[in-house]
């Protein structure tokens, strides 16, 4: 890929069904320094889907207002985060039959798989948002770079992230009423990734961003992406179970779990009982923690299967008629878990039972401490994925049809 011009300032904006978070960097040497962060609480968002625009525009506006004031700089474009079930992603391929006699590749042939490949309409009403590199084939051979090599059939593969055209126009305008472009869209479950798997981990590595409303995974082979996918089960249903069971408000729940919450039960956890306030003083209230670790983790390891069998799923779908497991072979690196769930104790024992895969939680690197914590894995890999990636910048498009080609370069 050429390398293409940064802008000196990146702004990156995270969008989830709790919060939504946004940080400002200079770029300094292709590495960024922030200055300024913002988080808010999001409203208007369920499971990862907008059901009211009006109240999310207006968060997305006051975290965008928060970091022009807190750096004293204005911000001009920026890079917007994609998850849950409004992002659908499918494997699309390009094919090319070399036509030079000795059976070398050259770049014009290359180009031609890739526009093969991107020729492939979308479903009908929806946009094609992202096309993310997959390995590319020489006489079903994995290549990194063909130019040069001989061979007779070349194919390009892509995993293409679509959205439906409404859901994609609003989200564009939301922030054009700014007078801010969107310089790119990014994978939420790419950006968790560059911010907790190094290249040796993308050999083989599957990341699970579990959030409050959604859980995304996405799934690297040899460096490359080979599927990603999204589940509408989070956080927030572990508070909501436990709220349930113990019949007690979502924000009791919700501090229950933070304090003696568990992805695993354990036998001794029925014997012993805890205390809402800790001081068993009049109103105080108390519960068995073994009811609390059993709800909690049923619905934590569930998750964590749904995500297992939707990866498998769609591996089913890539390489029909093949038995695909998910072992250490596949996956040498095994299971990173970031986003806000990976905090409760014992998720990473919780994702490896499940999987059968080495599991640990990923925490961000990055300059701030106040950031390395796995709910920000989304915001700072955001920043990463838009330095590597350095799309060109998107100029105001004249109409929806004149957006699609600006902004995605189609």
């Amino acid at each position: 890929m050429t390398s293409k011009p940064l802008p000196s300032l990146i702004a990156v904006i995270d969008v989830g069904t709790h919060k939504t978070a946004s940080l400002l960097g200079q770029i300094i040497d292709g590495k960024a320094r922030m200055l300024s962060f913002s988080e808010r609480r999001t409203d208007g968002v369920v499971k990862g889907t907008v059901t009211d625009l009006e109240k999310l525009t207006q968060c997305v506006h006051e975290v965008v207002n928060d970091i022009e004031r807190g750096s004293g700089r204005a911000v001009e474009q920026i890079y917007l985060s994609l998850s849950g079930p409004a992002a659908e992603g499918e494997r699309v391929k390009g094919f090319v039959a070399v036509p030079a006699h000795d059976g070398k590749v050259t770049a014009k042939d290359v180009t031609e798989a890739i526009q093969s490949a991107k020729r492939l309409e979308p479903p009908a009403g929806r946009a094609t948002i992202l096309y993310m590199r997959q390995p590319t084939m020489l006489d079903n051979r994995p290549v990194s770079n063909p130019v040069g090599m001989a061979g007779k059939r070349l194919e390009v593969n892509f995993w293409r992230v679509t959205m439906e055209e409404g859901n994609m126009r609003m989200r564009v305008g939301m922030v054009n009423g700014m007078s801010i472009k969107v310089r790119d869209f990014i994978l939420a479950s790419h950006a968790a990734a560059c911010a907790t798997a190094s290249d040796a981990d993308k050999q083989g590595v599957l990341v699970i961003d579990m959030g409050a409303g959604t859980t995304d995974w996405i799934l690297y082979y040899k460096e490359h992406i080979l599927c990603a996918g999204s589940i509408p089960v989070g956080g927030e249903h572990l508070t909501n179970d436990l709220s349930v069971a113990l019949r007690i408000s979502r924000e009791t729940a919700e501090d229950l779990k933070l304090r003696f919450g568990s992805a695993m039960h354990r036998d001794n956890d029925v014997n012993q009982t805890i205390w809402k306030d800790g001081d068993k003083g009049v109103g105080d209230q108390q519960f068995n923690r073994g009811t609390i670790t059993q709800v909690l983790s049923l619905r934590y390891q569930e998750t964590i299967e749904f995500v297992r069998k939707d990866v498998l799923r769609r591996l089913e779908a890539i390489f029909p008629g093949h038995a695909v497991k998910l072992d250490q072979n596949m996956i040498p690196s095994g299971v990173i878990l970031t986003g806000g769930s990976a905090s409760l104790a014992d998720a990473a024992e919780a994702v490896q039972l499940v999987t059968g895969l080495s599991a640990r939680v990923g925490v961000p690197n990055f300059e701030n401490e106040s950031l390395r914590k796995p709910e920000y894995a989304g915001v700072v890999g955001l920043m990463t994925a838009a330095i590597a990636d350095a799309p060109p910048p998107v100029r105001r498009p004249r109409g929806f049809l004149d957006q699609l080609k600006e902004l995605f370069r189609l």
